[in-house]
């Protein structure tokens, strides 16, 4: 190939020597493997972020939901309180109409 290819000559060469000295070797393929567990361990983290995100986004707007309902059932409270007020206020008059006539 070193005929084919002299311009490559070199990079053979130091690629023959790298592979001669195996400890060499090895701590490069320690150095990569830690790289790529410190780069899965980060995606991983950003992952579990994101999903954390999402569910909180979706949670913020549960609570929004239920405030809006405890809100409308509040009105709906006040409304009945009212016509409560209403219909005691008419027993009331009835109350007093038939006592009129009774009299």
């Amino acid at each position: 190939m070193i005929n084919a290819y002299p311009n490559f000559r070199a990079l053979y060469e130091e690629a023959y020597e790298m592979c001669l000295n195996l400890e060499n070797v090895m701590g490069m393929y320690s150095k990569v493997l830690k790289e790529l567990d410190s780069n899965t361990v980060q995606y991983m983290i950003d992952e579990m972020q994101e999903t954390i995100n999402r569910k909180d986004e979706q949670l913020s707007q549960k609570n929004e939901q239920l405030n809006q309902k405890d809100e409308q059932l509040s009105q709906k409270n006040e409304q009945l309180n009212q016509k409560d007020a209403l219909i005691d206020e008419l027993r009331r008059q009835i109350n007093e109409l038939q006592a009129a006539q009774g009299k």
